[in-house]
């Protein structure tokens, strides 16, 4: 999408396009945020809530030259609404590393911040070559990433989360399935093994919530203590700090071996 000139009143309803904008310096420009942005930079930004279905009244009387929004689900119509009156939305789903990147670019040229953009991108890109640099030579531990354990949902192949493991060194368990985030049952979770378990759901601390369930407690993972917490606001999104998680996954994955 195009805009006549730099946006300048900016509604955010998606935190990682938030961290971008953030990162490029543009926390003045925000003029709705979601409950999910935790910078202090923002605290006085009013929230719109959640972030999937707003109140498209709300947002309207912010006044936005620009609304960064999800992709309308069947029971939503957020974007043809704010269309409707007149005002711009940019919508911004990524699944990969590569579409964050992309949505960074665009952000900074609709903002008219490219070079700030450009160079939280570098960042960015250097720090995940840096992670994929260290992670050389400690072999590839088959891991198993959940983002959920009631039902059993993981991070499957073709995900952000998915390549940052790629680049801390790590095998997802899940590479022959051709869901992006598979629903699995125990006994599949069983047959695959892993060796090593990261729980994004924010159970604390997972290791016990595992070896107190039947059936998990046999898992190479749990028997030998592999088994690590990553905060879903860490594992979740696909801001500019895609190459601190990579770093924490890698920590994850090989354990003192890097240290």
């Amino acid at each position: 999408m195009t805009v006549a000139e730099p946006a300048r009143r900016v509604a955010s309803l998606i935190p990682s396009a938030t961290d971008w904008l953030v990162a490029m310096g543009a926390a003045d420009r925000l003029v709705a945020r979601t409950d999910y942005d935790r910078s202090p930079l923002l605290a006085d930004v009013p929230s719109v809530g959640g972030g999937l279905a707003p109140s498209i009244e709300w947002l309207a009387a912010h006044r936005p030259d620009l609304v960064i929004a999800w992709a309308d689900g069947p029971s939503r119509s957020t974007v043809g609404r704010l269309e409707a009156l007149g005002i711009p939305v940019y919508v911004a789903p990524a699944e990969t590393i590569d579409e964050a990147f992309a949505i960074a670019g665009d952000l900074g040229r609709l903002l008219g911040l490219e070079p700030a953009a450009e160079s939280v991108m570098a960042e960015a890109r250097a720090g995940l070559d840096r992670v994929r640099a260290a992670a050389r030579g400690h072999g590839d531990p088959a891991t198993l990433i959940l983002v959920g354990l009631d039902p059993i949902t993981a991070a499957g192949p073709g995900t952000f989360i998915d390549e940052l493991l790629g680049v801390a060194g790590g095998r997802n368990v899940l590479a022959d399935l051709s869901l992006a985030w598979p629903p699995l049952s125990l006994e599949e979770v069983v047959r695959r093994d892993p060796d090593v378990i990261i729980l994004g759901s924010g159970a604390d601390p997972p290791l016990g919530v595992l070896r107190s369930r039947p059936g998990w407690r046999g898992l190479s993972a749990v028997r030998h203590g592999r088994v690590y917490p990553v905060e879903p606001d860490v594992s979740h999104r696909w801001g500019p700090q895609l190459h601190e998680t990579a770093r924490l996954l890698a920590d994850h994955v090989h354990g003192s071996e890097r240290r």
